[in-house]
């Protein structure tokens, strides 16, 4: 059904959905980012990267340590050969050792950003996500409410044409009228029972597309009966699928158009400054940078202290104790002096993906610019369009009655009625494709430009920078 002044179009009256659950778009939104594939394993990369920080931070910490070994010599070879009869075959030990790194070259600091920095990404890809899924899930909501309109309007048009074809037969018959004008009646509404099982089949494919953003399972097409049955080319109803196709669901609402005042530059300023995708190429540029600091801590020195306790066997039977043990401590400092250029060859791969990644930023913000420009087009064309197609339904809706009057008073002929419903269904078509056009470019903008006056769920939306939650999002 839709609105705005010109004349209601009548659902369909032969639904192709017998489906008990019914969504509003409201629904399907929240269920989309509810059961979302791609919304589930956003949120499992958040949990990965939150598992990164914890184990970066593991270099803030000190390490404990232990270690032991036996060892058992042949007696012979202990003893050498005996000029040293009193030494034990057996060499043992157990170490035990808490080790605080207190240098690293800045290594530990930039792991640990980095860490953060992926976490913060992580975040700011599943907040796009978020918005990818609402426009995806918008927008596959309308084409159904599209399709359904358009099926009604065809399913008006092949009643009309069906009349008309029985009236021209009757004619026909009592020799007011020749087999021309029936041929023409029978041809339109065969072309029109065409357009209405495609709408159907449409219709069928959305629901589809919708069932697999809302993670939905389609239910198995039953077999008809009567599939072998042959319909003749004079029957008056209209052919159905060879199967009977269910859709999972069924929705509920109405593919409306309420104009919007919408700026080109205020929207690419805000698609700049909102859209994450921009913010998660900042964060990539900053990983970058920090692994540079990573990569050159390799070229200095490692400083770590240490404390510890040992125990030691003695090997001289003839001494006082069988073992001996003791507390430790000290400083270890290690310094590669040379490590055959690897450093300096991962210092030049980092530097490359710096320039990469700066690169990338650029590219998408030129990509989100042209989803804008583009968007906001659609938004402006869909818009004029609905409005002339609003007067253009009223002109042929008037044409048609008019073409009805003429040929009941015989002043007008069979072809030019014929076309006049033409129109009339076209027009209607168009009017609807128009509304569908300038919601899903309103979705698309509204994604382009990561706007908080969409649907939103009715849990807050994480964002990066832990911000309020967005004002509530309407359709």
């Amino acid at each position: 059904m839709v609105r705005g002044g010109e004349r209601p179009v009548t659902p369909s009256a032969t639904p192709l959905s017998t489906a008990s659950l019914r969504l509003t778009l409201d629904q399907c939104v929240n269920r989309a980012l509810e059961r979302n594939p791609d919304v589930l394993v956003a949120k499992k990369k958040m949990e990965e990267a939150s598992g990164g920080i914890v184990e970066a931070r593991a270099g803030y910490l000190p390490s404990l340590t232990t270690s032991g070994g036996y060892t058992r010599v042949e007696k012979g070879y202990m003893t050498a050969d005996g000029a040293l009869p009193g030494r034990r075959p057996e060499l043992w030990n157990v170490a035990i050792r808490l080790t605080e790194t207190i240098y690293s070259g800045g290594a530990v600091g930039g792991k640990m950003q980095i860490a953060r920095l992926n976490r913060q990404a992580r975040l700011l890809e599943y907040e796009a996500m978020l918005d990818r899924i609402i426009m995806d899930t918008r927008v596959a909501f309308y084409e159904i409410l599209q399709n359904k309109a358009q099926i009604a309007v065809h399913e008006q048009a092949v009643v009309f044409l069906e009349s008309e074809l029985q009236n021209q037969r009757h004619r026909q018959q009592v020799g007011n009228a020749d087999r021309l004008h029936a041929l023409r009646a029978e041809v339109s509404l065969s072309l029109e029972r065409a357009a209405l099982l495609e709408a159907r089949n449409r219709l069928l494919n959305s629901h589809a597309k919708l069932a697999e953003l809302l993670a939905i399972s389609a239910p198995p097409a039953r077999p008809r009966r009567d599939y072998k049955q042959i319909v003749p080319s004079d029957a008056l109803i209209v052919p159905r699928s060879t199967v009977d196709d269910v859709a999972p669901f069924e929705v509920e609402g109405e593919l409306t158009y309420t104009k919007r005042s919408l700026d080109l530059s205020t929207c690419l300023v805000q698609a700049l400054a909102q859209r994450p995708d921009v913010k998660v190429r900042e964060k990539e540029i900053a990983v970058q940078k920090q692994q540079l600091i990573v990569d050159r801590s390799a070229s200095r020195p490692k400083v770590d202290l240490f404390v510890g306790y040992d125990v030691v066997n003695e090997p001289n039977s003839a001494a006082t104790h069988s073992y001996y043990s003791g507390y430790l401590g000290g400083v270890a400092v290690s310094w590669q002096l040379f490590d055959g250029f690897l450093t300096r060859g991962k210092v030049a791969a980092t530097r490359a993906r710096v320039s990469q990644a700066e690169l990338a930023q650029e590219a998408t913000e030129h990509t989100i610019q042209t989803e804008v420009v583009q968007a906001f087009h659609d938004l402006k064309q869909a818009e004029e369009t609905i409005q002339t197609q609003q007067q253009n339904v009223k002109l042929a809706e008037e044409s048609l009655h008019l073409a009805q009057s003429n040929v009941a008073l015989g002043v007008s002929t069979q072809l030019e009625l014929l076309q006049a419903r033409v129109d009339l269904t076209r027009a209607q078509t168009t009017e609807l494709s128009a509304r569908f056009t300038y919601n899903a470019a309103l979705a698309r903008l509204q994604r382009a430009i990561s706007s908080h006056f969409t649907i939103l769920e009715d849990k807050p939306r994480p964002t990066a920078d832990a911000s309020p939650p967005p004002a509530e999002r309407r359709p």
